[in-house]
């Protein structure tokens, strides 16, 4: 798997990952606000592999501590029960208007993420008053 540049329909150069000429990053985002604490963002429908994780802030939680774990979950799991992407978390009480980059999982398997598999993120502590957005990006496996 590699980057490649790909001209764009409007003639600009853009990158574009390949694995066997299967296709480019796929992002999935998915907005956070203090109401929502749990949920699913995306089902796969084949083989992905994670390449990164990031989120921005646009308002600090006020509630206390207030952090993010994304995980992959299996069909019949419970998202809270799923293998977390990453190591550390993200921070809903972080400096607003900026960006964490969350660093990935060190083990490979982890980051596979399988047909069928979901894309799961949950919080711990209070978010009160926290808002921002989560990125993971993908490329096909």
């Amino acid at each position: 798997m590699g980057v490649q540049l790909k001209q764009l329909a409007d003639g600009s150069a853009g990158m574009e990952g390949k694995d066997a000429g299967s296709g480019g990053y796929v992002p999935v985002s998915t907005p956070y606000v203090a109401t929502i604490t749990s949920g699913s963002v995306f089902t796969a429908d084949r083989s992905y592999v994670v390449q990164a994780i990031r989120g921005r802030v646009d308002v600090a939680g006020t509630g206390g501590a207030c952090t993010m774990v994304v995980r992959k979950v299996s069909s019949g799991t419970a998202g809270g029960s799923g293998t977390a992407l990453h190591t550390g978390s993200y921070n809903l009480v972080g400096t607003a208007s900026a960006i964490q980059t969350l660093s990935l999982s060190t083990t490979a398997a982890d980051l596979l993420i399988a047909a069928g598999d979901s894309i799961y993120f949950s919080l711990t502590g209070t978010p009160t008053s926290a808002v921002g957005n989560i990125t993971v990006t993908l490329s096909p496996a």
